[in-house]
């Protein structure tokens, strides 16, 4: 694994495409995020980015303030600062999406609002 390849708090494998203590960007990142056939990333919120979401490749059930629509590829989806989101991937393959955030993604940024799973 790579600086730029990690598993995020909300349980999603990333590849950071752009990050500014690496790239030089002042007011987002880009990332790449897998979530396996039948696996969620946990309920999460974040307090400043707003985050937008486009499908590359997948089927999934994507969850923003409680409200779950399905999405495929070329869909994107804006997840506003504060909303409440989640991921599934209902497909027989992974879910892959592109997530853009700004201000850029940090983990302190990010509150889990269900229990991690064991």
């Amino acid at each position: 694994m790579s600086s730029r390849d990690y598993v995020t708090l909300d349980g999603s494998r990333i590849f950071e495409l752009i990050r500014p203590e690496l790239d030089g960007s002042r007011n987002l990142s880009l990332a790449r995020a897998t979530v396996e056939p039948g696996a969620a990333t946990l309920r999460h919120r974040h307090r400043e980015a707003e985050e937008i979401y486009f499908v590359l490749s997948g089927e999934g059930a994507l969850e923003i303030g409680g409200a779950i629509e399905r999405v495929g590829p070329g869909d994107a989806r804006l997840i506003p600062p504060g909303a409440e989101h989640r991921v599934t991937a209902i497909g027989p393959g992974p879910l892959v999406i592109l997530c853009a955030c700004s201000p850029p993604y940090q983990h302190d940024d990010t509150e889990l609002t269900e229990p991690v799973r064991v």
